[in-house]
């Protein structure tokens, strides 16, 4: 118990300690474990004085495993960003060098994208995990984006390589982005239903004037009031990312 005890405190040491911004963006994030460890990631990497990659990852199973793997992850990543200024190259990448080394029962599913407040544009992969929410400001709609992709680990590369998709998605001010992992939206109550991804999407839409931090702590009571006196069942990890 001791030992897991420390293996939560130096992975969530992984994660930014510190408010992590750039001009134009207001960012807040959350990752609360279901277990002493776990396999959920995010992290916020800026890259440049105009550019901010932000991704978000759920390793497959819980405990020692997928925390190395999570360990694993966050290092290739942040040499990869620095490398690619493609999100579906730097992922590309990544799979070439985990499938290598992963067990074969296990995979990595992620979203990462590369945001560029000055250009008001924003490139975005993603490598089989859940969609992401965008609201636009000037029509309050909020929609969710779910280009095509395969997790981490589960090809070699040629199949990854063309299934994946990036996108290119212009924002403007005011605009809200929701990165989470399924941990929220297979949320589930007492009665076995999930809180789901249409609801995370109808709270983004209602609730996205509100600031980073306020919509942060919007989804975390919404989820929770939902799920009641069921317990946790996943790591729950999310990432709002506000226009100025």
């Amino acid at each position: 118990e001791e030992e897991l005890r420390i293996a939560r405190q130096i992975q969530m040491s992984l994660l930014p300690q510190n408010t992590v911004g750039l001009p134009g963006l207001r960012i807040a994030a959350l990752c609360l474990p279901a277990a002493e460890v776990g396999g959920d990631y995010y992290d916020l990497l800026p890259l440049s004085d105009t550019k901010m990659g932000v991704l978000v990852a759920d390793v497959s199973g819980k405990g020692t495993s997928a925390a190395l793997y999570m360990a694993e992850l966050k290092g290739l990543m942040l040499s990869l960003s620095r490398v690619h200024d493609s999100p579906a190259q730097a992922l590309g990448e990544a799979n070439r060098i985990l499938t290598a080394d992963m067990d074969a029962r296990s995979f990595i599913t992620m979203s990462y994208a590369l945001l560029d407040p000055l250009a008001g544009r924003m490139r975005y992969a993603r490598a089989g995990h859940s969609p992401m929410v965008q609201r636009e400001a000037k029509t309050a709609i909020a929609r969710l984006l779910a280009p095509p992709g395969l997790g981490l680990g589960l090809d070699a590369g040629a199949q990854f390589e063309r299934v994946l998709e990036e996108t290119d998605v212009p924002f403007s001010s005011g605009d809200v982005f929701l990165f989470f992992t399924d941990g929220l939206s297979e949320a589930m109550n007492v009665k076995g239903e999930l809180y789901g991804e249409e609801r995370l999407r109808d709270l983004v839409q209602r609730d996205g004037a509100l600031s980073a931090d306020e919509l942060r702590d919007q989804v975390l009571e919404e989820v929770r009031r939902f799920v009641g006196e069921a317990p946790q069942h996943d790591d729950m990890t999310l990432v709002v990312v506000k226009i100025d």
